[in-house]
């Protein structure tokens, strides 16, 4: 980490935050409007990681090449980061005039009309597949196969945007995939 003088001025200027949502941790950049300058940089760690093993809420062994996480962890860390950043530039929240957020991309995650995570109701904290799906979640083998085949013999002209094929670790699979093992969610 490294940060500039804390002076008046400093405190004077204008920030973006950007947040970096990776597999096993959140970044988290404060950069001057100014000049375009990195003023601090921190990250935390997931505290639950790549869930892969056991669903936390039950125990229970997830099947092989399955890819979670827990999506407290997102809002944790990112607090965590953030505040750290803002605290090793001497950046006060007034000073933060915009907020960047990039994710792992085919990370989904179910959830309510207001956003709420489904793994986080009751109803669905012992299913897996309520829980978000990381990009390396690799369940949907055979809903990716069936999606491929069935777009192959219809000849989908779109399929060539994608270089001839879905992959495994797009949305689409991990929609059918849900939709085929746990239609409730």
């Amino acid at each position: 980490m490294y940060s500039p003088a804390n002076s008046e001025a400093a405190l004077e200027q204008r920030y973006a935050i950007g947040f970096d949502f990776g597999t096993e941790s959140v970044r988290v950049l404060a950069v001057r409007i100014s000049d375009g300058q990195v003023a601090a940089q921190a990250s935390s760690r997931y505290a639950s990681g790549v869930i892969d093993d056991v669903l936390p809420t039950s125990g229970a062994k997830l099947p092989a090449d399955y890819a979670l996480q827990d999506p407290r962890d997102w809002m944790t860390g990112a607090a965590a980061a953030c505040k750290e950043a803002l605290k090793v530039a001497g950046v006060k929240p007034p000073n933060v005039v915009g907020i960047g957020v990039d994710f792992t991309s085919c990370t989904m995650l179910a959830a309510q009309a207001n956003g709420t995570p489904l793994c986080l109701e009751e109803r669905f904290a012992r299913t897996p597949l309520a829980w978000p799906k990381l990009w390396k979640h690799h369940g949907a083998k055979s809903q990716t196969d069936r999606i491929n085949q069935v777009a192959q013999e219809r000849r989908e002209p779109w399929l060539a945007r994608y270089g001839g094929i879905i992959g495994l670790e797009w949305f689409f699979p991990k929609v059918l995939e849900t939709l085929e093992h746990a239609p409730q969610v």
